[in-house]
């Protein structure tokens, strides 16, 4: 008999003895999804030497999970440990040959098998929770075939911490070169993307903390972080290429972490870039939402916190949903960009959606070529948007410049042109102003002359009629008199007319002496107790001084003193007071003179100082008033860089203060 066919008929014969309950399939040399019927064994980690003797199995079809599949008349749930087997025939017409099985996801640890050789694990597998040691990882593990074999796969699952257990997706059986190849491309391309990704969101959080107005910045950061968690948690579990320790608590925590971000820091974004087509308030409750569940999800742990996972993907499909309509509207009325973006949108929208429903098992399928793909066409385009963004402003910013600076070369013209009619005018001003100080030196050159004039005369007629008064009665006598006042005031007139023209000239000198206070306070009591007394007046001298010396100008000082106390006694009426104080101490002299007469009126408060200035009050005894005292006491004041205070009521007599640095 030909020796093939007894071959074939053996193998045959055994294959079919041995795995009555489960149909192997045949690898053909190309990819191979070992989708479909699985045979799984509970609460038993068996041996390939054991399958043909067990015949308690039940079937289940993957993808899927074993929380519903009934054994011994009862759902499985959650926890618990297992073996998943299945096998396939490596064709008599192919080579020997190293094969390669890729295995995503598998809640929660296992060890593979294929026969009796273990080729591979992720974690711990344990018959109890304080036995294993979970792990998720997406493995790619190679073992040897020879021609016309029968490979069993053969998986110890178990699971005592996730709310759903077993072999979620369908392992894929290849050549090892083609697997690996595949395996290392695929994840070199993700790590270069999420690269990217990572150093976009790295450079906009750099522009938000050096200037905190663009809020934009932030938010696409946010927005590359949380596809970024979206990236490295699911597929080929990059996460485990940047940290290999990572336990399945951290990995998970980060997974649902970034399903909590996605929606919120996407709509952050997307309404600051486009403010005018999403509610700002919908958007900060969305944020607010966003941040509770972040610390619930950072705080629990994931075998709690995995209960609010289908809820959340029904709630970030509400917000793609939301933000989809809204740059709709954007892209419908022309919104600059909305249209780019709308397509990358679409893409990573619908990848998560995909992703969301396979891992709820709506729909068949894993999604982890889809997902990246999509997050990477949206963030291209989300930088594209930002870097036209910029584009435009800086354009802006150049149009503007060179606006502004055809602005500024007009404005330069005009101000060039209203200079010249400027320097026209003031030279015109300076001739004007050299005339009239011309005209000013001739008034007081000829003011000066016609004073001397006048006095010499004045002081004649003043003469003549202090001889006449003693010879003279009645009506002669009083017109004597009259002309005898008259010329004591013009004379009085002149003088303080000369002295202030005086003080007021630029160049006027100031002369610091130092002089004995005491001695200068003596002084002016002996110099006006006599005309007080005249009037019956009560003149009271008051010193207070620390010092014995002090430094001014001692003529000015004896001329301000002077004009303030005689104006007192001149105003004050017949047994009335006036006050004479002074108090000298830390640099400073302090004088006040008091009186007791008429006082000034509100109105005549505010013309007090000013020159030549008829008051309401009149002097007691019909002393002269020239209108010039004050002024004079008020420039003598300010030339020792001094102040002067008048406090005063109609009525009720005034209170002059002054002060002046020694």
């Amino acid at each position: 008999m030909n020796t093939k066919f007894l071959s074939f008929t053996l193998l045959f014969f055994v294959v079919s003895f041995s795995y009555a309950n489960e149909k192997p399939v045949v690898f053909e040399g190309q990819s191979l999804k070992l989708k479909g019927e699985w045979r799984l064994i509970m609460n038993d980690f068996i041996s390939y030497s054991e399958i043909e003797e067990s015949t308690n199995s039940v079937a289940i079809e993957l993808p899927n999970i074993w929380n519903e599949v009934m054994w011994e008349n009862e759902a499985i749930g959650s926890f618990g440990y297992g073996t998943y087997y299945r096998s396939i025939v490596y064709p008599s017409n192919l080579p020997d040959t190293v094969l390669a099985i890729e295995i995503p996801e598998v809640s929660l640890a296992y060890h593979l098998y294929a026969n009796n050789s273990l080729i591979g694990q992720v974690g711990t597998p344990g018959k109890s929770k304080n036995e294993s040691k979970p792990k998720i990882d997406y493995r790619v593990f190679d073992f040897s075939v020879n021609s016309g074999d029968t490979v069993t796969f053969i998986l110890h699952i178990s699971n005592f911490e996730n709310k759903t257990g077993g072999l979620w997706y369908a392992p894929t059986v290849n050549f090892e070169s083609r697997m690996i190849n595949k395996f290392e491309r695929n994840r070199t391309i993700k790590l270069i993307i999420l690269g990217c990704i990572i150093i976009g969101g790295l450079f906009q959080l750099t522009t938000f903390v050096l200037n905190p107005k663009e809020k934009s910045a932030f938010y696409f950061f946010l927005v590359c972080l949380s596809l970024s968690m979206v990236m490295i948690t699911r597929g080929y579990m990059t996460i485990m290429d940047i940290f290999p320790d990572a336990s399945w608590v951290e990995m998970k925590k980060t997974l649902y972490l970034a399903i909590v971000l996605t929606g919120p820091s996407n709509a952050l974004f997307l309404q600051e870039i486009f403010p005018d087509f999403f509610h700002k308030k919908a958007i900060n409750t969305m944020a607010i939402i966003g941040g509770i569940l972040s610390v619930y999800v950072l705080m629990v742990s994931p075998r709690v916190s995995y209960t609010i996972i289908p809820y959340l993907h029904v709630y970030n499909i509400i917000i793609g949903i939301y933000l989809l309509v809204c740059l709709i509207r954007a892209a419908l009325v022309g919104k600059y960009g909305t249209k780019y973006l709308l397509i990358g949108y679409l893409a990573v929208f619908f990848a998560l959606l995909h992703d969301m429903l396979s891992n709820q098992y709506v729909i068949d399928g894993y999604s982890v070529e889809m997902t990246y793909f999509g997050i990477t066409i949206y963030v291209i385009l989300l930088m594209f948007l930002i870097a036209s963004r910029y584009h435009f402003a800086q354009k802006g910013k150049v149009e503007l410049s060179n606006h502004l600076k055809k602005v500024n070369k007009e404005l330069e013209d005009i101000i060039e042109r209203r200079t010249k009619a400027l320097r026209d005018k003031n030279k015109i001003i300076e001739s004007k102003n050299a005339e009239l100080q011309k005209a000013i030196q001739e008034k007081d050159h000829l003011m000066a002359v016609v004073a001397h004039d006048l006095k010499a005369p004045l002081s004649s007629i003043q003469g003549i009629s202090e001889l006449m008064g003693s010879n003279l009665e009645g009506q002669s006598a009083e017109f004597n008199d009259m002309i005898r006042k008259v010329t004591i005031d013009g004379r009085a007139m002149i003088e303080n007319l000369t002295e202030l023209k005086v003080f007021e000239q630029e160049d006027c000198e100031i002369r610091l002496e130092s002089f004995d206070i005491k001695e200068f306070f003596d002084q002016k009591q002996l110099a006006f107790t006599s005309a007080a007394e005249k009037k019956d007046i009560d003149f009271k001298c008051h010193l207070d001084s620390k010092p014995k010396l002090a430094r001014t100008d001692l003529n000015i000082l004896s001329r301000i003193t002077d004009n303030l106390i005689s104006n007192a006694i001149k105003f004050t009426p017949k047994g009335g007071e006036v006050n004479f104080r002074l108090k000298v101490s830390c640099n400073q002299l302090n004088m006040e003179v008091i009186d007791n007469g008429p006082g000034f009126s509100e109105r005549d408060k505010k013309k007090v100082f000013r020159k030549f200035q008829r008051l309401s009050a009149r002097p007691t005894a019909g002393e002269s008033s020239t209108g010039l005292g004050l002024s004079i006491v008020k420039t003598l004041i300010e030339l020792l860089n001094g102040s002067v205070d008048l406090d005063t009521a109609e009525g009720h007599g005034a209170k002059f203060s002054v002060m002046i640095p020694l």
